[in-house]
């Protein structure tokens, strides 16, 4: 299958662009991303952006309507899923890794109200995430996150944890940081994550053999969610460079994919990370004058933009060294756009501000945040696409995994083209 560059992102500031990703993969001509649609600038602060035209797609499905192609159904048995809080669905919570508040929050069901009802499991939004219309796509039963009480891995394994860092403990332990937000003030490194799995996966050896795992491995979708998003909201504003962090991030995702690829990974998505400075969080502390002509914060999303781009340069090396895997770059960044240039289109009424929150021009403060004595929650959380001001809400997630699963240019290759070759390879 030939990998189809995609189209250019909206450029970064110089002081941004990241240098040639450290790795020992053979070099790759850099593939371009998805530009932002134009907006009209707001005044400060934005309240709406102005209506752009709607193109594609037809009707956006609402969570409890998401549109499932018949034609993904039962492809994939398997899922194993990396990531953030965006991706994670209990192993923090089991972890402890979240400041006490968040606790009461989940107790209080603040996160667990869903239009398919209580879910298992503890997620930063109000129902669910990406990876579980992921599942439902793929006729998957939803996978259980590693630290659960559940034995029942037989359909895959989450292995995401909520907060986690590309950073060292020693970093945090040294250092006093500013935005640790609903997380405890050393997080669990992604390390853990990478540790996990191949803890997982000697089991699975020992009990089934290493030639019938890899092969199970071989027939397995690998999902590692967004990646980096944590360290970038905790160092916002700090003196270390955004290249810095994005290099250290992307190291990490490479050793990652190398440690799946080794036990004979054949079909991944890596997802790139949404623009930040459109969330509560970054646009209540940037200043002013700090907009794109989206409304969001200009600095934030030029870091975020060469990240993703860094990222896409860094996916396309290890497709030149793997030519017989399937690597696909789920871009968020462009979806996100995509919604947010038709939010009327997605009914979407509050595109800047968050549903669950406290008093403030986005309805997010870093003293009273959601599940927080004080915080209190919007009447219809589908009307936002902010849930706490950090974390989507289920809505908005299920129309960014609409757009990765049912149309085309937000998974590059595309989503449709990664099943064709797992049913080609049968």
């Amino acid at each position: 299958m030939k990998y189809t560059p995609p189209p250019t992102q909206q450029s970064s500031l110089p002081s941004s662009q990241p240098s040639t990703p450290p790795s020992n993969l053979k070099s790759a001509p850099p593939p371009t991303q998805q530009s932002s649609p134009p907006y009209s600038q707001p005044s400060t602060p934005p309240s709406q952006p102005s209506t752009p035209p709607t193109s594609q797609p037809s009707t956006p499905p609402s969570p409890s309507s998401f549109k499932v192609n018949v034609e993904y159904q039962n492809c994939f048995s398997n899922v194993y899923s990396f990531g953030d809080s965006s991706t994670d669905t209990g192993n923090g919570f089991a972890l402890g890794a979240f400041k006490s508040f968040t606790d009461r929050a989940f107790s209080k069901s603040f996160y667990f109200s869903s239009s398919s009802g209580k879910l298992q499991g503890h997620r930063l939004s109000n129902g669910r995430l990406i990876v579980d219309y992921l599942c439902q796509t793929l006729n998957v039963p939803t996978i259980q996150p590693y630290k659960s009480a559940s034995l029942n891995f037989s359909t895959g394994v989450n292995f995401a944890i909520a907060g986690s860092s590309c950073l060292s403990s020693n970093y945090f332990l040294g250092n006093s940081i500013s935005y640790s937000l609903m997380w405890k003030q050393v997080p669990t490194s992604f390390i853990t994550q990478i540790e996990w799995f191949n803890k997982f996966l000697r089991e699975k050896e020992f009990t089934m053999g290493r030639l019938a795992c890899q092969a199970e491995m071989e027939k397995t979708l690998f999902w590692v969610g967004g990646i980096g998003g944590n360290d970038f909201a905790r160092l916002h504003g700090s003196s270390i460079a955004g290249r810095f962090i994005s290099e250290i991030i992307v190291n990490h995702i490479s050793r990652l994919l190398k440690s799946v690829l080794s036990r004979g990974a054949r079909y991944i998505v890596v997802q790139g990370l949404p623009p930040a400075g459109c969330t509560p969080l970054d646009l209540s502390l940037c200043a002013p004058r700090d907009r794109d002509q989206s409304g969001c914060s200009a600095s934030t999303n030029a870091i975020i933009s060469a990240h993703n781009e860094l990222l896409q340069r860094t996916l396309e090396e290890f497709r030149q060294q793997y030519t017989g895997v399937v690597i696909s770059y789920a871009d968020t960044w462009g979806a996100y756009h995509y919604i947010l240039a038709n939010y009327k289109k997605y009914n979407f009424e509050e595109p800047f501000k968050a549903c669950c929150g406290s008093d403030g021009v986005y309805n997010f403060d870093l003293n009273s945040l959601c599940g927080s004595t004080g915080s209190s929650t919007c009447h219809d959380s589908s009307k936002y696409i902010s849930w706490d001001g950090v974390h989507f809400t289920e809505t908005m997630n299920a129309h960014i995994a609409d757009l990765f699963f049912n149309q085309q240019g937000y998974c590059k290759p595309s989503f449709g083209d990664l099943i064709k070759a797992k049913k080609g390879s049968k």
